[in-house]
C-alpha cells in the first residue's frame, strides 16, 4: 500500500506537469481565423474497484481535474476508507464541490451518478460484466462519453529459447501476488513451449513454495489476503473446478497451514491445464496461474488471442524478429517483451476487446477529459 501511495502522488505529478498540452491549433483552411480548443465536460463521474483503493481514488481524478473538470467519485463498497480519507484532504486544499466522494452498498448510487443527465464523462475501472452495464445504463439516458478499464485473462508466452529462469520469474512478477493476484493486468495464464515446460513449472514452484504469511500491516509482508470471504470462496471454488476438470495443483491450491489468521490463498500453480477448462478461459482475480503448453508459435498466438478479453500479454524469447512479430499479433492493448507487471507513467495502459475501451496512465488519458472545439473568425 505504500507502493500505491507513492504510485498515486507521481500520477498527481505528472498529470500536473501535461496541464499546458491541453492545447489547441490554427489551421489555414481559408482566409479566415481557424483554431481548435480543449474544454472540459463539467462534472465527471469515476467509479473504482477494490484492489488498488487509495491509488485508484487519488489517480483517477488527477486528468479530470488537470482537464478543467469537477469529479465524483464512487469508491468500492468494501473498500471505502481510504477514498473518505481522500476526501477530508481534498476538503482542506480545494475548493468546494471540486472532488466529491459518495459511497453506498449496491447498484444505486453508481446506476444514478451514470443516469444523471447532467454528467456527459464517466470513467469505471472493474469487471466487464459491470463495464457493459454502465455502457446500457449510460446509453438509457442520453449520449455519453464514456471509457472503460476492465478485467482480463492475460497469456505469458515463453519461447524454447527463453530462459526457463526468467521466465519464471517474469510469471510470478506478472502475476502480481503481492495483491493475490487481485489486479486486472496479472498474467495467469502460462503459456510455455513444450520443450522447457517442466523447467519453467518446477522454477516457480521453487520461488512461491515456502512462504511467510504475515500481516498486511507487517512491514516484512510479501502477500496480501483476498479482499472478503466472498472472494475467497470465489477463488477457492475455480481451484476445486480445475482439479475436478484433470488439472494438477503444483504449488499452492488453499489456504496455507502456516497463516495464522486472515484470508489468505498461496500462490497456486495449476499444470496440465486443457483450453477449455473454466480456470483458461475465465477471469479468476486471485493467486491462480494455469499452465498451458504448446508446440508450435501458431498454436501459442491461437491460445493466447482465444479469450473474450485483450488487456495484456507477454513475450518471452531471444530472437528479436519473433518478439515483433508475436507481440504485434497479440491482441492486447499492452504488451511486454522479456518482462511482465510494470506499468510506465507515459505509456497508455488500456485493453481491447472486452477488457475496455481508452487509454490511461498518459496524455491520451488527459485528452479524453475534454472536448474539442473549432472556432472560426471571420476576417
Amino acid at each position: 500500500m505504500a507502493a500505491d501511495v507513492r504510485m498515486a502522488v507521481q500520477t498527481l505529478r505528472y498529470f500536473a506537469g501535461l496541464a499546458l498540452e491541453t492545447k489547441g491549433y490554427t489551421t489555414p483552411v481559408s482566409t479566415n481565423l481557424h483554431f481548435t480548443e480543449r474544454q472540459p465536460y463539467g462534472v465527471v463521474v469515476k467509479i473504482i474497484p477494490f484492489n488498488h483503493p487509495i491509488m485508484f481514488a487519488v489517480s483517477k481524478v488527477a486528468a479530470p481535474l488537470v482537464a478543467g473538470n469537477t469529479v465524483v467519485l464512487k469508491p468500492a463498497e468494501i473498500t471505502p476508507l481510504s477514498a473518505l480519507m481522500l476526501a477530508r484532504i481534498c476538503a482542506e486544499v480545494l475548493p468546494a464541490g471540486v472532488v466529491n466522494i459518495v459511497v453506498g452498498d449496491g447498484v444505486e448510487v453508481p446506476d444514478a451518478l451514470v443516469r444523471n443527465p447532467d454528467v456527459h464523462r464517466i470513467g469505471f475501472t472493474g469487471s466487464e460484466a459491470a463495464g457493459r452495464a454502465i455502457q446500457r445504463a449510460a446509453a438509457e439516458v442520453s449520449v455519453k462519453t464514456v471509457t472503460l478499464e476492465l478485467g482480463g485473462k492475460n497469456a505469458l508466452i515463453a519461447f524454447p529459447d527463453a530462459d526457463p529462469g526468467e521466465v519464471a520469474r517474469g510469471a510470478v512478477q506478472g502475476m502480481n501476488f503481492t495483491w493475490s493476484g487481485q489486479s486486472c493486468g496479472s498474467t495467469s495464464r502460462l503459456l510455455v513451449h513444450e520443450s522447457i515446460a517442466d523447467e519453467v513449472v518446477s522454477r516457480v514452484v521453487e520461488i512461491l513454495d515456502d512462504r511467510r504469511y504475515l500481516s498486511p500491516l507487517d512491514p516484512d509482508a510479501v502477500q496480501g489476503t483476498m479482499v472478503n470471504r466472498k472472494q475467497f470462496d470465489r477463488v477457492l471454488g475455480y481451484i476445486e473446478s480445475a482439479k475436478a476438470e484433470g488439472a494438477r495443483v503444483r504449488v499452492g491450491g488453499g489456504r496455507p497451514e502456516n497463516a495464522a489468521r486472515g484470508l489468505f490463498i498461496s500462490p497456486t500453480l495449476l499444470d496440465d491445464v486443457q483450453p477449455h477448462h473454466r480456470v483458461a478461459n475465465e477471469e479468476i482475480f486471485g493467486p491462480v496461474v494455469s499452465v498451458l503448453r504448446w508446440s508450435d508459435e501458431a498454436e501459442a498466438i491461437a491460445l493466447a488471442n482465444s479469450v473474450p478479453y485483450g488487456l495484456t500479454g507477454s513475450v518471452f524469447t531471444n530472437d528479436i524478429r519473433r518478439a515483433h512479430r508475436v507481440s504485434r499479433a497479440l491482441e492486447t492493448g499492452f504488451v511486454w517483451i522479456n518482462g511482465a507487471g510494470p506499468h510506465y507513467l507515459g505509456l497508455p495502459y488500456g485493453g481491447w476487446k472486452n477488457s475496455g475501451v481508452g487509454s490511461e496512465e498518459a496524455i491520451e488519458e488527459l485528452m479524453s477529459y475534454s472536448q474539442n472545439k473549432s472556432v472560426t473568425v471571420m476576417l
